[in-house]
């Protein structure tokens, strides 16, 4: 871990050449692992409050393994769960809402809401979640004076929703990156049925392969590249179907594609440049990085693509006169079922948003976007109320057993990887 000193320059002890590698792509990714610090802190709680519980769940190999399996679960719960609501809002019911740019923004600003109810709720319930071993979910209290800055915007005092123009303007191509992901794919939805929303996205996968090769320069073995193809194969003969072809529905679901593989890359590069933000510049006195500050980089950086992503959508949507339109020409604004739906899908949207920079973090863009093949089948399987052809199910069987094949060999690689780096450390301490 690199130490930064009080001017901003970095320096770095005696180590080996393999750790300075200062690619902003491509970094450890355990940083969010809930274990207890070395001086016995919980991580993600103040240093003030000591480890005083006798059990403790996050602390072992079992416990680290469960808590990236959790998050995987809820990645792809929250994820299918996002595509049924969409297909309820826009395609069921008596109201089918069809209009995707009101339904971005709504789900943009109910985020902004929820990001700033949590940060204050999970601080006021911080002792029942400690208590529960989810001290990890807790907002970080302020930061320390020389890391506050001046900034303006709801919870500007909270420490962690502060917001700096000289910080956010880094963050600008992520947020533009996600605000065309969330509103290409309502448009894709919203004008293309189901199916054909499915298969146009099987093209996320592809790309993903193409952004991991040539913007984290990663040399991918044949059984990685041949398990990601395969799910994608797999996905497009589970929702191969026979329905209404609509065109502009497959080319916004092919543009969506290619904006759904390209953030996890640009995210992670985005909390890599907000890490080292909280411990680089004239103010800091430098240090190995906290698991606070990767808690506060987590929050912070959620709120600032929200921001910029509301700077977006919400202005363009007023532009184009879809707020006028909804206004004009629903008869059904007064329901409170409505509401719930389109709150319920921001609910949900702000989880997916939560999730994804976790998955990102805990294990790697790629395997953000492959996970999202099995989530797609069976989400399949459940909106076709598990009546599909044979060669569907065929299909679905082959996402989830080239899934299973894609994350062996990726176990495989990191081991080979870990028994490489160690093998080269001895060898450098030797010589």
């Amino acid at each position: 871990m690199p130490h930064h000193s009080r001017g901003g320059s970095s320096s770095r002890s005696k180590s080996p050449p393999w750790d300075n590698d200062d690619s902003l792509a491509v970094k450890p990714s355990n940083s969010l692992l809930p274990l207890s610090t070395s001086n016995g802190s919980l991580g993600g709680s103040s240093s003030k409050r000591q480890s005083a519980r006798a059990w403790q769940i996050w602390d072992t190999p079992w416990g680290t393994k469960l808590f990236v399996g959790l998050i995987i679960f809820f990645y792809m719960g929250t994820g299918g769960g996002m595509v049924s609501q969409e297909h309820i809002l826009f395609w069921t019911g008596v109201y089918k809402f069809n209009y995707p740019m009101f339904t971005a923004a709504a789900q943009l600003i109910c985020t902004q809401v929820l990001l700033i109810f949590f940060s204050y709720l999970t601080r006021l319930l911080a002792p029942v979640l400690n208590f529960l071993q989810f001290g990890f979910a807790i907002a970080p209290p302020d930061p320390p004076a020389y890391q506050k800055v001046q900034g303006w915007g709801w919870g500007s005092r909270g420490g962690v929703l502060e917001f700096e123009w000289k910080t956010g303007k880094k963050f600008i191509f992520v947020s533009a990156v996600f605000s065309l992901k969330v509103l290409i794919s309502n448009f894709a939805f919203a004008y293309g049925q189901f199916p054909v929303y499915q298969m146009s996205r099987i093209l996320t996968i592809p790309f993903a392969l193409f952004f991991a090769t040539y913007l984290q320069s990663q040399t991918l073995p044949t059984t990685i590249l041949s398990s990601a193809l395969s799910v994608a194969f797999g996905l497009f003969m589970t929702s191969l179907r026979h329905v209404r072809f609509a065109p502009e529905g497959l080319i916004a679901g092919i543009f969506s594609s290619f904006f759904t593989a390209l953030y996890p890359f640009t995210l992670l590069q985005a909390y890599n440049i907000m890490v080292e933000n909280l411990n680089t510049g004239p103010t800091s006195p430098g240090g190995s990085l906290t698991y606070e500050d990767h808690q506060r980089a987590f929050w912070r950086l959620l709120y600032y693509i929200n921001t910029f992503s509301l700077m977006f959508i919400v202005p363009l949507s007023i532009i184009t006169g879809a707020w006028h339109e909804v206004y004009r020409t629903c008869y059904f604004l007064d329901a409170g079922f409505f509401w719930f739906m389109l709150g319920l899908s921001g609910l949900i949207g702000t989880l997916c948003f939560v999730f994804m920079l976790g998955m990102v973090r805990l294990t790697s863009p790629l395997d953000a976007i492959v996970a999202t093949g099995p989530r797609a089948a069976s989400t399949t399987a459940l909106l076709s109320y598990f009546r599909m052809q044979v060669y569907s199910w065929v299909g679905f069987i082959m996402t989830w057993v080239s899934a299973w094949w894609y994350f062996k060999g990726r176990r495989e690689m990191l081991r080979w990887e870990k028994e490489d780096r160690s093998r080269d450390r001895t060898l450098y301490e030797m010589h």
